[in-house]
């Protein structure tokens, strides 16, 4: 499964990184996780890991990351090993005064799950866009 969406806001890129890069504050502006519950290495620099506890179709799901991405102010990303393999990424391009962050999601979910694949894309992407909507509000009520 792939699901990439791009979104454009009104602040610069550094403002931005720095919430993305934040992951104890994660759980205050993405619509998923639910809690952080471990974070081991952070600050969010290459080899942080963290576990946090999300809600999928109804489901408590257990996820395992850890930070495989990070240029300051452009880049910031992650590889979740439980319970199914997936890449998070979100890049950063500043662009007239304006700050494009493009978010994607690749994961690999197998067996009978692979089925579920249209309705995964569907939730993600929904989940993605509630998310772009909390971090505005976020943002604005750091400003």
């Amino acid at each position: 499964m792939k699901v990439e969406l791009t979104e454009t806001f009104n602040f610069p890129p550094e403002a931005i990184f720095t919430v993305l890069a934040d992951i104890p504050h994660h759980v205050d502006w993405v619509e998923e996780p639910i809690e952080l519950t471990s974070l081991i290495g952070g600050p969010a620099k290459l080899g942080t890991k963290w576990e946090q506890n999300a809600n999928r179709f109804g489901k408590r799901l257990f996820l395992l990351n850890t930070c495989n991405i990070y240029e300051a102010n452009r880049k910031f990303g992650w590889k979740t090993e439980k319970p199914f393999l997936a890449q998070v990424t979100f890049l950063l391009e500043a662009d007239k005064g304006v700050t494009k962050l493009t978010w994607s999601i690749e994961s690999d979910e197998g067996g009978i799950v692979q089925l579920a694949e249209p309705l995964l894309i569907k939730q993600t992407n929904l989940i993605i866009r509630n998310s772009f909507a909390r971090l505005k509000k976020y943002l604005q009520s750091r400003a």
